[in-house]
């Protein structure tokens, strides 16, 4: 009975097609939290801050667990507290993808507990000036659900996933900034690639499916050799409603929104853990990719905030 009542409620949902209603305006450049907080400092005395992590503090990979700041990582061999590149402070992390014909999952990895219905995400980022040539990437801000592992199509009461990652399949490198994505609408076991202009990969064309206020965006390569703030947020749909919502800024620019999603038919389904990765399943050479300043909050948080009489810390570059 309790099988059949949800595939009726799933049914009904998806005949329901797009909500009339348009979405709230997103925020966009020096209007979030970090606006509040130059260069950061203190930024985790805002009530809508999760987490914030700029990896000064520790002397070894080890202590990124130690300390209670992440819940785990991967490969350690490959992770490099790196004191010569750098958004502000003095460190940042540096994730190397090695020359390899197998996959390597490079990750470091934050639980939020409780879980969410809301997050935002974000990092300064920046690729190694030579970054190319990893296949299948996954290597950039991950927002997720109860997730398990990839291979299985969600149901809308277990799990879902969001990756924003830049793969080159022939466009140039780094490749187009997109998203990756676990949703109960998925056609394949494997998640989707959705663009900002509303092409999608792994499922099916631009046919709607974003409802009727979404706004397609240019398909767009990130910079190489330059640190770049990426912020990802992702809103879960009310259970019942195609609310759900991903989207994406560049240096304080919404450069792509999705609407209209059913991610679950549960509140079990929350998000409850983030990831910063640069990984793939092969690579014809080293690839290097940095993170710093990396914040975790409930509501829009901006590119970081410099006062206008002070020059721009070593190494840092906003657009």
């Amino acid at each position: 009975m309790l099988r059949q009542t949800v595939l009726a409620a799933a049914l009904l949902l998806a005949l329901a097609g797009p909500s009339a209603a348009a979405p709230p305006t997103l925020p966009a450049g020096d209007t979030g939290i970090a606006s509040r907080y130059v260069g950061d400092v203190n930024i985790t005395n805002d009530p809508a801050v999760l987490f914030f992590d700029g990896f000064d503090s520790y002397t070894s990979n080890s202590q990124l667990t130690s300390s209670g700041n992440w819940s785990n990582f991967f490969q350690n061999s490959n992770i490099l507290l790196d004191t010569s590149q750098y958004a502000t402070g003095a460190k940042s992390i540096r994730l190397r993808m090695p020359s390899t014909g197998s996959e390597v999952s490079n990750a470091i990895v934050k639980t939020i507990n409780p879980g969410r219905d809301t997050l935002f995400l974000r990092a300064y980022t920046k690729f190694a000036p030579n970054y190319a040539g990893i296949n299948s990437a996954h290597n950039g801000l991950r927002i997720s659900a109860n997730y398990t592992g990839p291979g299985t199509k969600p149901n809308g009461r277990n799990f879902m996933l969001v990756e924003l990652q830049q793969v080159d399949y022939g466009e140039g490198s780094p490749g187009k900034t997109h998203i990756y994505v676990y949703h109960p609408e998925q056609k394949d076991n494997y998640g989707e690639n959705w663009y900002p202009s509303g092409r999608t990969t792994n499922g099916d064309g631009p046919d709607g499916k974003f409802g009727p206020h979404f706004v397609a965006r240019p398909e767009t390569i990130p910079p190489r050799g330059q640190w770049i703030c990426f912020e990802l947020m992702v809103q879960l749909n009310t259970v019942g409603q195609r609310d759900g919502r991903v989207a994406v800024w560049q240096d304080g620019t919404l450069i792509a929104d999705w609407q209209n999603i059913r991610f679950r038919d549960s509140t079990s389904v929350r998000l409850d853990e983030i990831q910063l990765e640069n990984g793939g399943q092969r690579s014809t050479q080293i690839n290097d990719k940095w993170y710093d300043n990396v914040v975790v909050a409930t509501s829009y948080i901006g590119p970081i905030s410099m006062q206008p009489s002070l020059p721009a810390p070593k190494n840092l570059r906003i657009q």
